[in-house]
């Protein structure tokens, strides 16, 4: 597998919560539409897992969660 690194700054914060009324929340209680974050894609349902040597581990139980990812470019 081929992962290009990015080459500009930018900046990613995802959110992750049982519905979107709980990541709007979030979102706006962090301030960061003020802080110039704007969703880079549409938002569903995730499962997650960790990394590691052994293959990777599920978190949250494995329980599929909402997850909204924000970016933004960094001053420069």
């Amino acid at each position: 597998m081929n992962i290009q690194q990015p080459h500009d700054e930018t900046e990613f914060v995802t959110i992750i919560g049982s519905d979107m009324t709980e990541i709007h929340r979030t979102f706006q209680e962090q301030g960061l539409s003020g802080r110039q974050f704007a969703i880079v894609h549409r938002a569903g349902r995730h499962s997650f897992t960790m990394a590691n040597a052994d293959g990777g581990q599920p978190m949250f139980g494995g329980q599929q969660l909402i997850a909204a990812t924000f970016a933004r470019r960094a001053a420069g």
